[in-house]
């Protein structure tokens, strides 16, 4: 190990890590040697942990170029290293800190030349990565006009899924893409070659950041330089690595074992991302002399909550066992909360939020989580019927998502053969079809009043198929009144656009099928139309506040309110086959990720939570069901919550 000289103000801080931190975070602090694994439970302060445990490594006299720091966001990054210095009182900036992809890139700008990159090298984003794959198709002469043909985006996706969890196109495509099957040979020849076009071009997209940075520490002189230089290796939300990274880890931690991984199993909820729990889980198997640290002292939520996540967690077997204690005052125990139908559930939550903050808890203290996007369309309707301003975290209100808007295209020049841009948006779904010919199709059918056959007629064979398909389904259109009837219609075609075009197809399909048990509840198309029509903030901003976001509740999915906290939080479509998602039910690890979301979403309260279930809905296919609640209600000890039926006079 190379000697730094160290700051003075590193070894003479005054740190007092006895009165700054509890006996369980000081265990993990002070174990410094050696790999260690802390599991922090949710709330346990693991931030505070990682910023004293660098700040006692420094103190300790290890430079700062000796450590390394990842984490999952630069912002995670940034945010640490300005609390340390703080800490410390000194200036971090030898430290080696950030993404695992940012950090990658500052080895690789040094040692690329090995794999036959120049230092000079570009890294694209994912957008112009994506380009570079529509450049493929064009060489391999992939028809980019057949729209069943798997988008841009899905095959980056592909490409990218399969090296962060170290597994071949082939079994990446079984696991989570089986209806691109059929594609498996093109799809293998577009990825071959895009890899081969960055080599030629000197060019790295974000994925090659890691892959790239694995080459090298597979070198073993060069593995063991980083590994001698980076004598102690830290990583923050462990349980979201994925196979790809860990790889990187192992070989970093090779030489010293100095490794100090923090995070949950318990809140492992990406594995669609790759994020591989047994990075976790088998921590012990993977580094022999192993010290197990538990962060279960709670900062964030009332005994009564912990009390009721406690006992969802505990019916997952694949775990490290722990038992969450409160440090929070006593609150309300949780109510699970049982409504007529969907509607019924968004008139109780939305009344229920107004009730809250004029009691004084602002609207931003406020969020409604949900298993699937889908789940918040009737609630977004009543919060724009009463005026309350709202949110949508990480994503688009609903009638804002392309898939949407695509499908409500079709139902608008039914009403209204002349509206242009729902036409050509329409049209150029088919195969065939881009913006030139759907200009040329528009002026012949509204200049030169030409028929659709005579359309038909006079265009080339490929834009010809597109065109009598999307005939088809206009003329069919023209007989259907029923809303509901129509939605069907188009998704009997679009079903296969979403399949090849979106990387969640079937919440996409879910979604549509949500817009048609809508389009159920009226007469005809025009006033389903007219009805849509009246809620035009949904096609403004993401935030109907604008005034900002002080007051503003906030509407999230579960996997995007990871690692947040609000002072009340409602858990709605809390029913049997929403929650756990229909899917999860083939497999035991499945289904234990699903009773981690639940866990999750249920943590992130720290006063006053609330789960609601409908007791009715409408399905797509079977009309007007009757539901329960979720298969996980039945797993709750009945102390642990308390039952309400909202009945409305």
């Amino acid at each position: 190990m190379e000697n730094y000289k160290l700051e003075p103000s590193f070894l003479n801080s005054t740190i007092n890590f006895e009165e700054s931190l509890n006996p369980q975070q000081l265990q993990a602090i002070y174990e410094t040697d050696g790999p260690c694994l802390v599991l922090a439970g949710a709330g346990s302060g693991k931030t505070r942990v990682l910023i004293y445990r660098l700040a006692y490594l420094l103190k300790k006299g290890v430079s700062p170029k000796n450590i390394l720091l990842a984490t999952f966001t630069n912002r995670a990054s940034k945010e640490m290293i300005h609390r340390a210095e703080t800490l410390l009182k000194s200036d971090l900036s030898e430290l080696c800190a950030g993404t695992f992809h940012h950090i990658g890139h500052l080895v690789l700008r040094k040692e690329a030349y090995i794999l036959g990159y120049s230092s000079n090298f570009t890294i694209v984003d994912s957008e112009d990565a994506k380009n570079l794959i529509t450049e493929c198709f064009e060489d391999l002469g992939v028809d980019r006009k057949n729209k069943m043909f798997p988008k841009k985006g899905i095959i980056y996706n592909i490409y990218s899924l399969a090296a962060s969890s170290q597994q071949s196109i082939d079994q990446v495509l079984f696991k989570f893409y089986v209806h691109l099957e059929e594609f498996t040979s093109p799809i293998k020849q577009v990825i071959s070659l895009y890899n081969t076009k960055k080599s030629e071009t000197n060019v790295m997209d974000f994925t090659d950041l890691l892959t790239n940075w694995l080459k090298i520490l597979q070198i073993p002189e060069l593995c063991e330089k980083y590994s001698q230089t980076y004598q102690y290796v830290l990583i923050d939300e462990y349980q979201d690595t994925n196979r790809l990274q860990f790889e990187i880890i192992k070989l970093l931690s090779s030489c010293h074992k100095n490794i100090l991984a923090v995070g949950d199993d318990a809140q492992s909820i990406y594995s669609f991302r790759a994020a591989d729990i047994n990075n976790l889980l088998n921590f012990p198997k993977h580094f022999e002399n192993k010290k197990i640290f538990k962060l279960q002292t709670n900062y964030r939520s009332s005994p009564e909550i912990l009390s009721l996540a406690n006992e969802i967690i505990k019916n997952n077997m694949n775990q490290f066992h722990k038992q969450l204690e409160a440090v929070c005052n006593s609150g309300e125990i949780p109510h699970i909360v049982e409504t007529k139908d969907v509607y019924q559930q968004a008139r109780f939550v939305t009344q229920r939020s107004i009730e809250l903050n004029r009691e004084g808890i602002p609207l931003n203290e406020i969020a409604v989580l949900f298993r699937s996007r889908f789940q918040a369309l009737e609630l977004e309707m009543e919060l724009l019927k009463r005026d309350v301003p709202y949110i949508i975290r990480g994503g688009l209100k609903f009638f804002e998502q392309s898939h949407i808007k695509d499908t409500i295209s079709y139902l608008k020049i039914t009403c209204n053969p002349k509206d242009e841009i729902s036409f050509k948006r329409a049209i150029c779904l088919h195969n065939g079809i881009g913006r030139g010919f759907a200009n040329k199709i528009w002026n012949k059918l509204n200049k030169e009043k030409k028929s659709l056959l005579e359309i038909e007629r006079s265009l080339p064979k490929k834009p010809q198929e597109g065109f009598a398909e999307f005939s088809d389904i206009y003329d069919s259109l023209k007989t259907i009144i029923n809303p509901k009837e129509a939605l069907k219609r188009i998704l009997k075609f679009y079903r296969n656009y979403i399949l090849v075009s979106f990387d969640n197809p079937n919440e996409r399909i879910l979604d549509l099928e949500e817009l048609a048990k809508m389009g159920a509840n009226y007469p005809n198309i025009l006033d389903f139309l007219n009805a849509l029509g009246a809620f035009e903030d949904f096609k403004g901003e993401r935030n109907n506040n604008p005034t900002g976001h002080e007051n503003t509740l906030i509407l999230s999915t579960i996997h995007q309110s990871k690692g947040l906290e609000w002072k009340v939080v409602f858990l709605i479509g809390f029913c049997d086959s929403d929650f756990p998602h229909p899917k999860a039910l083939v497999s035991q690890n499945s289904l234990e990720e699903e009773r981690r979301l639940f866990y999750v979403a249920t943590t992130r309260a720290k006063s006053i939570l609330y789960i609601t279930y409908p007791q009715t809905k409408y399905t797509f296919k079977n009309g007007i069901i009757s539901t329960q609640p979720s298969m996980f209600f039945y797993e709750l000890p009945k102390h642990t919550y308390d039952e309400m039926i909202v009945q409305e006079g």
